[in-house]
């Protein structure tokens, strides 16, 4: 038999390439630094087409690139997910020519749903990124960067799998 850590490394290549086929996170700029059971961290540079009629950053921006980071994060255990709802809080706004980092983490994970906590934040001026070295989640930055957003989000766990429901064990499946 398997086990769980290595059965995700097994599957995560064919993971990440679904994941980063992702055809709306493209279209947006979205960018998929880093991914793992349960959590994930895309990052997008703000362009002069991400603002809105006022001249902020659309509030649409924040809320995709955190659904980018929900989606990926909530399918990491290779089970079709899907949101049921999403709570968002839009704190700033941003200019062009600054890179939002939105990070998404479960808080909790049951047979049929999952609770995650998004985070949309302008990256630190140095460019870095403090990470925990062991979920490789953004911390928050040292530096005192923006919380453009904070998002929490519930999601339904399908009974599909992606790759098939071969590419998982029937202890992986049961517990995940």
């Amino acid at each position: 038999m398997r086990s769980r850590v290595d059965e995700l490394a097994a599957n995560r290549d064919a993971l990440d390439a679904l994941f980063r086929g992702d055809g709306y996170g493209a279209h947006l700029g979205a960018d998929l630094e880093e991914w793992g059971g349960g959590w994930a961290r895309v990052s997008l540079l703000v362009e002069e087409h991400h603002r809105n009629f006022a001249g902020w950053l659309h509030g649409g921006v924040t809320f995709s690139l955190a659904d980018v980071a929900f989606a990926v994060a909530s399918n990491s255990w290779g089970r079709l997910c899907v949101a049921l709802s999403v709570d968002v809080q839009f704190l700033a706004t941003v200019d062009p020519g600054t890179t939002l980092v939105a990070t998404c983490r479960e808080r909790h994970r049951s047979a049929r749903t999952g609770a995650y906590l998004m985070e949309v934040r302008a990256r630190a001026a140095d460019g870095g990124q403090p990470t925990d070295a062991a979920t490789g989640q953004a911390d928050a930055p040292a530096d005192g960067a923006a919380l453009v957003g904070s998002l929490h989000a519930l999601v339904h766990r399908s009974g599909r799998w992606h790759l098939g429901e071969d590419a998982w064990s029937r202890a992986w499946r049961a517990a995940h």
